[in-house]
């Protein structure tokens, strides 16, 4: 068995990335897309409210039509069995009959969250998305500031429900607006990773990226959830870190991948580093795994697992770090062609400890 067929055991969700109101539509829809790739992007058009609206999207046809706010040009009538939102951010649902019943939806929807008109200046009316209601859904991860301040907001979505939120600029400020170089040269370090709730929503998703050329920002997405494993592992100061790099010789070559790794094996983690052996790494406290058959040559993956194993976080499950921390957090991906990386990352106990033991015992 190899790592890409060890990989197809993985199940994972389908997720989407929804962008709302876009004030400058084709860079930021280019860039999302430059990142998570063509299929995995939707765009709604409007604007953000901060819910004082009176709680109902309309088409602007004036015949009291609502629009289901998911993207794809749905209309909901209000007379049949769907039912339109109550706008009164209780997940209440008003059927065709006046009768109040409640949510079935497992979490918040995309039609709980746009529950609201806006007009703009010409008069006409556009979706809106109620910043409110997201906060309400404390079990929705949401990054993002004053309703007022905000131009841009990014959801990530499974099926018709939001599974978190994030401002472009907290999204921007991880992936979109910046580039490798910052990771290479070493200008953002450790202590400055942290992953805004879109990507934090990503874990146990199954993607499919491209590198450069085909892509300039895909690869920077595998890149920066690594970093973040870097930085649990760093933090931790114990357990054990495996990670592979295709070839050894790019620990010397790039001066932040370095310095990461000088770092992490000073605390007294036993690290491990996986390649094939181009130019070995000196003067580096960790373990070198050398070989030359597809996992080494066509493998992406950073694991960190704690002293006493994988396992839940107890002090603070909601933080993205302190779950990385003590309960550990892994990335595997494989390259299925060139250039091309299929993989997923995750907190999960039971797929951590499969995956460690695969690497441990096969490379």
């Amino acid at each position: 068995m190899t790592l890409e067929q060890f990989l197809n055991r993985f199940g994972g969700p389908e997720r989407s990335v929804v962008v709302i109101n876009r004030t400058d539509p084709d860079p930021v829809l280019n860039m999302l897309v430059d990142t998570f790739g063509d299929d995995a992007v939707r765009v709604v058009e409007g604007r953000v409210t901060d819910g004082r609206s009176d709680g109902r999207m309309t088409d602007g046809a004036g015949d009291g039509r609502v629009i289901d706010g998911a993207g794809d040009g749905r209309v909901i009538d209000g007379a049949g069995d769907s039912g339109v939102i109550d706008g009164a951010g209780d997940s209440g649902v008003i059927d065709g009959a006046g009768r109040t019943e409640p949510d079935r939806a497992a979490g918040l929807t995309a039609r709980e969250l746009a529950a609201t008109s806006a007009v703009d200046g010409d008069g006409n009316v556009g979706p809106s998305l109620d910043v409110e209601v997201l906060r309400r859904h404390e079990d929705v991860p949401f990054d993002g500031g004053d309703p007022d301040d905000i131009e841009n907001l990014v959801l990530l979505m499974e099926g018709d429900e939001v599974v978190a939120g994030s401002t472009l600029d907290e999204l921007g400020d991880a992936v979109l607006f910046v580039n490798s170089d910052l990771y290479v040269t070493g200008s953002r370090s450790l202590g400055d990773i942290d992953l805004p709730s879109v990507i934090s929503g990503l874990d146990d998703a199954t993607f499919t990226l491209r590198g450069y050329p085909e892509s300039n920002r895909q690869k920077l997405l595998l890149i920066t959830i690594s970093r973040f494993i870097e930085r649990a592992a760093w933090t931790a100061g114990d357990g054990t870190l495996r990670s592979s790099f295709q070839r050894l010789s790019r620990i010397d070559d790039e001066i932040g991948t370095r310095e990461v790794y000088e770092r992490i094996s000073r605390t007294g983690i036993d690290t491990h580093l996986y390649g094939v052996p181009d130019e070995l790494p000196t003067d580096l406290d960790a373990v070198i795994h050398a070989g030359s058959d597809p996992d080494f040559t066509d493998s992406w993956f950073v694991v960190y697992r704690p002293p006493e194993g994988p396992h839940p976080a107890e002090t603070d499950p909601n933080s993205d770090l302190v779950r990385g921390i003590e309960g550990g957090v892994g990335l595997l991906a494989v390259e299925t062609e060139p250039r091309v990386w299929r993989g997923l990352w995750t907190f999960d106990s039971d797929r951590l400890s499969r995956v460690n033991r695969y690497i441990e015992r096969k490379m």
